[in-house]
């Protein structure tokens, strides 16, 4: 038996990483995170949670510690736009209490530290500046991680290793469980502003020139997320700021905040964002959060895929550190629960892709929504990961929708 330098190594400390950390480390597991940047550290990404990933959070028993921590802007739905103008205002709804369902609005530079800050309270390590190149595998299996620390290269080996890398990660490569080539083939450009225009608890959303606009209010600040095609990567390369505000006269109401506030930081760019895996798991490895598989900017619901497959991947581990010789039936089961899970969510988000990059099909359909509040609702709340989205499938949503298509012919 070699030497292992802890029992699971979590390749990525962001929200998957530091929520499978919590997990593990308080049924005792020795946990240890590599992690490449130095937190806190911006991300390009829209800031949000969606009210499902809160529901995680409180599952995982540190939402309220967080919440008093970083005092998240509550997120009540989204304000809609289409491209001829048409506006729609989508609440998540009430809970069973009658208070309103809230997602949150939270810079992940503040969410990220604060969540692995729970996972070391939780008893997990980390070391940070650590750059896995590479993984190592003795007899077909993962049993460590090269890294390379400044000129330092250096091995770590564990009993289980766990690819919490990102879209881009390396363990996944590696590994070989990258899947196609990414298809959908978009850019997102990421500002923050150091000002707010109005305080809405609505976040925004306006598609215009085959352009997507979000912007979300967040404490005294705001996140402005300009997704564009990848034909535009060069007219974006080496002056994302100057494309940033060219782009955003096709949305005055959004460029106001551009003109009236400073640019906190660099304007972020990152995409494509289709990152299909073969399968989430080998040998001695699982991939979870967007490793395990992403796609598309718009519905924002990266936050809750990492906690989610997180907790999910838990039990399979422990199953396999208790008793190795199940090890290959409790990954594969944790891979069937990921692919079924993930098949509708990524059915409802090429829907939604389908009509967004369909100037008319947009309008329309959201013409459509704004006459049956019922079914507009339904769709919100699956986005949201408040409901399945084969709750979708509902005859009832479909009837109700063709007959205001009969009532508007």
């Amino acid at each position: 038996m070699m030497s292992t330098d802890a029992e699971v190594l979590i390749v990525g400390a962001g929200p998957a990483g530091a929520a499978l950390a919590i997990e593990l480390a308080r049924k005792g597991r020795d946990v240890l995170i590599v992690e490449r940047s130095a937190f806190p550290r911006d991300k390009p990404c829209g800031d949000c949670l969606n009210p499902g990933a809160v529901n995680q959070l409180r599952s995982l028993g540190v939402a309220d510690r967080l919440y008093e921590r970083l005092s998240p802007t509550p997120l009540r739905g989204w304000r809609i736009q289409a491209p001829d103008g048409l506006s729609l205002d989508l609440q998540f709804g009430k809970s069973d209490s009658g208070g309103a369902i809230v997602g949150w609005a939270v810079r992940r530079r503040d969410f990220d530290e604060a969540l692995l800050d729970e996972a070391i309270r939780a008893g997990a390590r980390v070391q940070f500046g650590a750059r896995v190149s590479n993984v190592l595998l003795e007899r077909r299996r993962v049993v460590g991680v090269m890294c390379r620390d400044g000129a330092a290269v250096h091995e770590v080996y564990a009993r289980f290793i766990v690819g919490a890398d990102g879209i881009r990660s390396v363990v996944q490569r590696r590994l070989g469980l990258k899947g196609r080539k990414p298809r959908l083939r978009k850019i997102a450009l990421v500002a923050h502003l150091d000002g707010l225009v109005g305080s809405s608890e609505l976040g925004e959303l306006r598609v215009r020139g085959g352009h997507t606009c979000g912007y979300v209010g967040m404490g005294a600040g705001a996140n402005l997320t300009l997704v564009v095609p990848e034909s535009e990567a060069e007219a974006i390369a080496g002056r994302s700021s100057e494309f940033l505000s060219e782009v955003l006269r096709d949305f005055p109401e959004v460029a106001e905040s551009l003109r009236r506030f400073r640019l906190e930081t660099p304007v972020m760019v990152t995409g494509p964002f289709d990152h299909p895996v073969r399968r989430a798991w080998t040998a001695g490895a699982a991939l979870i959060g967007d490793a395990a598989g992403y796609y598309d900017p718009f519905t924002g619901q990266g936050v809750h895929q990492a906690l989610w497959s997180a907790r999910l991947v838990a039990p399979a581990i422990e199953m396999a550190l208790r008793d190795p010789s199940v090890e290959v039936r409790a990954l594969k089961n944790y891979g069937r629960q990921i692919r079924q899970s993930l098949l509708p969510k990524r059915t409802l988000q090429r829907v939604i892709e389908a009509a967004v990059s369909r100037p008319r099909v947009m309008s329309w359909f959201l013409s459509l929504m704004s006459r049956d509040a019922a079914s507009a609702s339904r769709v919100l709340r699956a986005v949201g990961d408040l409901d399945h989205p084969a709750g979708l499938l509902d005859p009832g949503v479909w009837s109700r929708l063709l007959l205001r298509v009969d009532n508007l012919a």
